[in-house]
């Protein structure tokens, strides 16, 4: 990660029509290529995947010939598998596809050549599930064989029984890329955003607070990271004087329904520096600290090598890695000791409106509401934060001598601090009920009000005229 921020968008992946075309129906040619030691050579990607999406989406565009894939399929859906361009996919050889029942090895599909214009040697299998489990896909050359290395094919799947896919795309950044036009960033369809908050014991990103207020002015879920640096303090005494630096300057800006704080674990010389067992205890004792003061589980950013060497203890912390695609689409392969992703960095070099220069751009693993689930937005289900946020009620709002708050005393004393737009905390005050606060020396602005009490915190955006 290059210290950046992350704004993730929502950006809809149209979903393509196969009508009219030649391989459109389920028709499996005859024969088939036997997953045996001469024409498979393992598992790639190693992760089994699974969908519920109607668009097609990227499994690998690192595929060779005799790579097998698994995949987890629900009976009555019907599935597509291919390497040709009109989906999505590229064939950098005369590709064959066979289709199995993972678990009693029988062959259910194969498809040589699909025949379409634009890729008439790519092969398209269309299958509907006949029950729920998992299935293996071999990819071999025509004729059953194998190959390593470049050249590579990209193959693509899709459920047709499922929804169009809706993807939420973000940028991370630091203060590099300096002042940056939030609006913009969110018009161009960007959903949230990572920040570099602190690095290490001392260093405060100079833009930080300023990205932390304006991006959710702007409508973006932001997210504030902190630059691990276990070189200057490796114990686990420095792991806790990393993690309580770092709330200092960022905890104010942590709740529910924005973005969890994240840990940027990375360097050359974590491997060398460090045993397995050591790294992991480092970052547990990190992850802990946060996650006590905060009441909300971190994320980790990894490495895919890594991700490898962490203990598998660690698996419980939500994954944002770096497989530089270039593609939204294309998942991850390699994942270490998780058992999936949550975010995935794919490029960095994109062009985002409003921030000048090359940026990190990251995709989220799932829907619009698997989204906010993952950020404690309150639902239907999540009643205690929604009961929390209306035990408060700031009025009036604009205020021009002074503001109220409202409180309803069910959840004991609260504290109230007031940050500027720049995150300066201004006043602070401790409240019982209802506090009556004095704003005749705040100039005209936009204020942050955060109120916590043992239970959680609500911020609340204050506007201060004096008109």
């Amino acid at each position: 990660m290059k210290k950046t921020l992350t704004v993730l968008t929502i950006l809809i992946t149209l979903n393509f029509s196969l009508t009219n075309n030649k391989c459109y129906a389920q028709v499996c040619s005859p024969g088939g290529c036997a997953a045996t030691a001469t024409n498979s050579t393992g598992q790639y990607p190693s992760t089994t995947f699974s969908t519920s999406y109607s668009s097609w989406s990227t499994i690998s565009a690192y595929m060779n010939a005799g790579n097998y894939t698994l995949f987890h399929v629900v009976n009555g859906n019907t599935y597509e598998w291919s390497y040709c361009s009109d989906f999505g996919g590229s064939q950098g050889w005369d590709a064959e596809l066979t289709l199995f029942n993972n678990s009693t090895g029988a062959t259910l599909c194969y498809q040589n050549n699909c025949g379409r214009p634009n890729c008439a040697s790519a092969p398209y299998i269309r299958w509907t599930a006949t029950f729920t489990g998992t299935v293996k896909l071999l990819t071999t050359l025509s004729g059953c064989n194998i190959n390593t290395g470049s050249p590579y094919s990209t193959l693509v799947w899709r459920d047709t029984s499922g929804t169009p896919l809706i993807q939420i795309l973000g940028v991370d950044v630091y203060s590099g890329y300096g002042s940056i036009n939030w609006s913009q960033v969110a018009g161009a369809g960007y959903t949230f955003a990572y920040a570099k908050a602190t690095e290490g014991v001392g260093y405060t990103d100079s833009w930080y607070l300023n990205y932390a207020v304006n991006g959710p002015l702007a409508g973006l879920k932001m997210g504030a990271y902190h630059f691990a640096r276990p070189d200057l303090n490796p114990s686990l005494a420095g792991a806790v004087s990393e993690a309580n630096y770092f709330l200092s300057v960022a905890q104010p800006y942590i709740t529910t329904c924005q973005l969890p704080p994240s840990l940027d674990l990375e360097g050359s010389y974590l491997q060398s520096n460090f045993t397995s067992a050591q790294l992991t205890a480092w970052v547990q004792t990190w992850m802990n600290t946060v996650q006590t003061a905060t009441g909300i589980k971190p994320v980790l950013y990894i490495g895919a090598s890594t991700a490898n060497y962490l203990n598998s203890s660690v698996n419980t912390y939500s994954l944002w890695t770096d497989y530089l695609s270039g593609s939204s689409t294309t998942a991850p392969p390699n994942i270490g000791v998780w058992n999936t992703w949550t975010f995935n960095q794919y490029s960095w070099t994109a062009t985002v409106p409003g921030i000048s220069g090359a940026m990190d751009v990251n995709v989220f693993n799932g829907n619009a509401a698997a989204f906010n689930n993952f950020m404690g937005c309150i639902t239907t289900g999540n009643m205690e934060q929604a009961r929390l946020n209306n035990s408060f009620n700031v009025y009036p709002n604009p205020a021009s001598t002074e503001f109220h708050i409202d409180y309803s005393g069910i959840n004991g004393q609260a504290n109230v601090n007031v940050y500027d737009i720049s995150g300066k905390l201004l006043m602070s005050h401790e409240m019982i009920g209802k506090t009556i606060i004095n704003t005749s020396n705040l100039s005209e602005g936009v204020y942050n009000v955060s109120i916590k009490n043992r239970e959680g915190v609500v911020n609340k955006r204050l506007i201060v005229t004096h008109e």
